[in-house]
């Protein structure tokens, strides 16, 4: 069964530090407004799988990944938002949403 990716974006309100668990190396990129759309430059490297801590300033950021991830915010105030496929990331929602699980091909996304 082939796995869909779960993308996932990150409203960061306020200077945060969050921890983020993943099982594969995922790209962590930063969304920057650029004509009518937005672009994702590069942000560091590879995040290693297991649980890496990582200080984000206010802005959005992006990642996708094959496999189940968990997010914990430590301080700072982020938005989430989740969803499966290759449409354009959407808009970050307060409330933490998870992947759709369908037929177990979808990565499950929480939020603590």
């Amino acid at each position: 069964m082939r796995k869909k990716s779960l993308h996932v974006t990150l409203n960061v309100r306020e200077p945060s530090t969050v921890d983020l668990t993943v099982a594969e190396r995922v790209q962590l990129d930063r969304l920057v407004p650029s004509g009518g759309s937005c672009v994702a430059p590069r942000r560091g490297g590879l995040l290693r799988p297991d649980v890496t801590t990582v200080a984000l300033e206010p802005g959005r950021y992006f990642f996708k990944t094959l496999s189940d991830a968990h997010l914990k915010v430590v301080c700072g105030g982020v938005d989430i938002a989740s969803h499966s496929g290759k449409d354009v990331p959407p808009e970050p929602r307060t409330a933490a949403s998870k992947g759709d699980g369908r037929l177990g091909e979808v990565p499950m996304f929480t939020v603590q």
